[in-house]
């Protein structure tokens, strides 16, 4: 009781001082909370009466409600069904696979593994692993005079602020993989092959460090946390039927061996983003020229007018021309009697074609705003320059040239191109009055995937074919052809996906997928 008392007086004596700004709090003691019978009471004398004290001074606020906390992680456990790589037993695996010859994938790909930056990056971050391991040169700079891929740099297809929010799809992935110079051949779960096919695609490039093997997959049948998730394959070991899985989120999971099994289930379960089941594909360097290989553009990119990430691969301005243009290549030509005559006829349809598209809209515009970490160097420059002189030479460029001299009031070709807008002067001054309509109309033809419709046909994309072939020249092959190549890849993996997402509406009746 001696405790209350000595409180008390403390307490009553404290009222005669001046009032401090801080709130008074007692322990209650749980133990001393029941008062025995029969205690002495104590008398007080009354304290003189405590001025009203407005809110804002009173000793007694209330206090301020925390915020609420942000969940916050350090890792997560591996499931059973997975076993650590760093683990006594993943050492042993690893050693026992090396020894068997299937872990030659491992050392290329470990040399450039990496954590994805964001959450979302699984994707980009396992094709970046492989584009580095490939020894790809992105012909881009990443920092200071450094060509090497990183994730920001993907961004061709889909805008990387997209990306960040909703990762990728297995089909904007591989068309991200075909923009950047690589060979894929996917295979999705259950439209295509089986348990054992997966397993000797795995037993394959394990032995392999020239090509690497990507899955994707659901995390939740391996009974891990979230769903959708992209990894490399970094080796096998034949007698367990174990894979060695380089999980990018090392934030999250270390690397893991799982079975190939339970991974062919993964990959078959659904991506509620498309209705269709995952996959795997193959990677590897394309073997076509050098320029190619290396993925130099030196001036032209597609514009954003077309967008992987949207439900329609081409936006509502430049869809109908390219649809125009597409139809207009499957017809039946029209005979002409020399290569002149040929030119402008196709000229004056492809201007009939860009004038069903929206005038603000282009199919490229240039991209050498990017390539540079600052101004354009005199050695671009002089490539840039090159690349104009090359297209002006061509038979093309002089055919445009004249109709856009003969139309000038009723030509839509402008359409086909325009300069960047966010230039430095230098870079300005190095393509104004040098890069014009016609380049950009020469660039579209010589750059169209075009496919032939057989040996007895003369359609409109036969003719085009023909005419190319007998235009070709060793200029052409060397810069030109290497800047038409890289876009007539992007422009094919383009056209391909935007033919599987119309399949998909086709299917499902609906006109959003």
């Amino acid at each position: 009781m001696w405790r209350w008392r000595g409180c008390f007086q403390k307490f009553t004596q404290g009222i005669h001082k001046p009032v401090k700004q801080r709130s008074c709090r007692f322990i209650w003691n749980t133990a001393e909370e029941h008062v025995p019978p029969k205690t002495e009471l104590i008398t007080v004398s009354p304290a003189p009466e405590i001025p009203h004290l407005p809110m804002a001074e009173s000793p007694h606020l209330p206090m301020a409600e925390s915020p609420q906390k942000v969940p916050q992680f350090y890792r997560r456990v591996l499931p059973q069904s997975c076993i650590s790589f760093y683990s006594q037993e993943g050492k042993k695996i690893f050693h026992e696979a090396l020894e068997s010859g299937h872990m030659e994938c491992y050392f290329k790909l470990a040399a450039q593994f990496r954590t994805q930056d964001e959450p979302a990056f699984c994707g980009l971050t396992t094709l970046v692993i492989a584009l580095n391991a490939l020894e790809v040169d992105p012909g881009e700079v990443w920092k200071g005079p450094w060509r090497w891929y990183h994730e920001t740099m993907l961004d061709c297809c889909i805008p990387i602020s997209l990306v960040e929010q909703e990762g990728i799809t297995f089909n904007q992935f591989i068309c991200l993989a075909e923009c950047n110079s690589l060979d894929t051949q996917p295979t999705k779960s259950g439209t295509g092959g089986t348990l054992e096919q997966f397993r000797e695609k795995v037993v394959e490039y394990s032995k392999r460090d020239d090509a690497f093997l990507i899955l994707s997959y659901s995390r939740k049948t391996l009974n891990q946390t979230g769903d959708g998730h992209f990894s490399p394959v970094g080796g096998y070991h034949p007698e367990k039927d174990l894979v060695l899985m380089l999980d990018t989120a090392r934030f999250k999971y270390p690397p893991h061996w799982v079975s190939v099994e339970l991974l062919w289930d993964a990959m078959h379960a659904l991506d509620k983003s498309t209705g269709e089941p995952r996959g795997y594909l193959t990677v590897r360097q394309k073997t076509s020229s050098h320029v190619e290989q290396k993925n130099m553009l030196a001036l032209f990119k597609l514009s954003p007018s077309f967008d992987i990430a949207n439900s329609n691969v081409f936006s509502a301005g430049i869809s109908p021309f390219i649809c125009q243009w597409q139809d207009w290549l499957e017809k039946d030509s029209v005979e002409q009697q020399d290569m002149k005559q040929t030119l402008q006829y196709i000229i004056k349809n492809l201007n009939n074609c860009a004038k069903a598209g929206e005038v603000k809209e282009t199919v490229f515009t240039t991209q050498i705003d990017i390539k540079c970490a600052g101004d354009i160097s005199q050695a671009h420059a002089c490539v840039v320059h090159q690349l104009l002189s090359s297209i002006g030479k061509t038979p093309l460029f002089t055919a445009v040239t004249d109709f856009l001299t003969h139309h000038g009031g009723d030509q839509h070709l402008d359409r086909l191109g325009c300069i960047a807008s966010n230039m430095s002067p230098v870079q300005a001054e190095c393509l104004v009055d040098k890069l014009g309509t016609a380049h950009f109309v020469v660039m579209f033809l010589l750059s169209w995937p075009y496919e032939t419709s057989g040996p007895q046909t003369n359609q409109n994309n036969d003719v085009l074919i023909r005419l190319l072939v007998e235009m070709h020249s060793e200029s052409c092959e060397k810069l030109l052809g290497g800047e038409s190549n890289v876009l007539r890849k992007q422009f094919s993996s383009l056209l391909k996906l935007q033919k599987e997402k119309m399949a998909r509406k086709k299917m499902c009746g609906c006109r959003k997928c």
